[in-house]
């Protein structure tokens, strides 16, 4: 299965950034296919209102690449 973890959180000792490490993780150990985003990793800026290019990539493979 293709998973897309979104996270968006500027402290990388917060709960938030825990969970998804956490979730990451166990999905992979599952043989799953899991691509992380962290945003502000990827300089998201959320006053802009642009989605970062490396997400357009992700909704573009999972809409028509992985579609049956």
């Amino acid at each position: 299965m293709n998973i897309s973890i979104i996270l968006a959180n500027p402290d990388r000792k917060s709960f938030n950034h825990a969970i998804a490490e956490t979730a990451f993780l166990l999905l992979r150990g599952n043989s799953h296919n899991v691509i992380f985003h962290d945003l502000y990793r990827e300089n998201f800026n959320r006053f802009s209102g642009l989605i970062p290019r490396s997400l357009l990539r992700e909704k573009y493979r999972l809409e028509v690449v992985d579609t049956p």
